[in-house]
């Protein structure tokens, strides 16, 4: 019986370094031992904030490319609730790209998210379809013109970093028109140069 109300810190700790691959055969020992009929995948998956992680890596401030190429990436995504697309490359190592959507509502600087657009290869992107009206989506990131380095893709956002001899294209933040009529998208590109 003690094995079965430790099994779920067990999962949760071997989570936070990636050794539980989140299977269904921690579930019945976890029910059993809470005396209710709730699994243990739930609370594994409420470990993983996917509104966080978008917004960090929205803000330039993650690194969603090497997440994505973990193998059981996709396992923790679908956990905690999110649509992996079919043509997500999630656990592949290289270039690569997909769509992610929220099974629950979140949001990004207070707009409600659609779904999350990224691909890396020579440079990257990672872009937050969100509803709003172009007016908020620049206030959310308090988006200016961009240099015109960046106007061939990019015309208003916010450079990471200045220029430099080395870094001549630093990471932006940048806001630009949805496909669909009512969105923008607001996220961060990087650049191989």
């Amino acid at each position: 019986m003690n094995k079965m109300i430790a099994w779920p810190a067990i999962c949760a700790l071997a989570l936070s370094i990636g050794a539980c691959g989140g299977s269904d055969d921690n579930a019945a020992p976890a029910a059993g031992a809470a005396g209710d009929s709730t699994s243990a995948k739930p609370a594994a998956a409420s470990l993983f904030d996917f509104a966080a992680w978008v917004a960090a890596n929205a803000d330039c401030k993650g690194e969603y490319f090497s997440d994505v190429q973990e193998p059981d990436f996709a396992h923790t995504l679908r956990d905690a609730g999110v649509l992996v697309s079919a043509e997500s490359s999630i656990g592949e190592v290289g270039p690569g790209g997909g769509t992610l959507t929220p099974g629950r509502p979140i949001r990004l600087h207070g707009l409600p998210v659609r779904r999350v657009d990224y691909d890396f290869g020579s440079g990257s992107t990672f872009a937050v379809v969100v509803d709003a009206n172009p007016e908020q989506a620049r206030a959310a990131i308090d988006a200016k013109p961009l240099a015109d380095i960046y106007r061939e893709y990019y015309s208003l956002g916010v450079a990471t970093a200045p220029p430099s001899e080395d870094v001549p294209m630093p990471d932006i933040q940048f806001v630009r028109a949805g496909e669909q009529k009512g969105t923008q998208e607001i996220g961060c590109a990087a650049f191989d140069m």
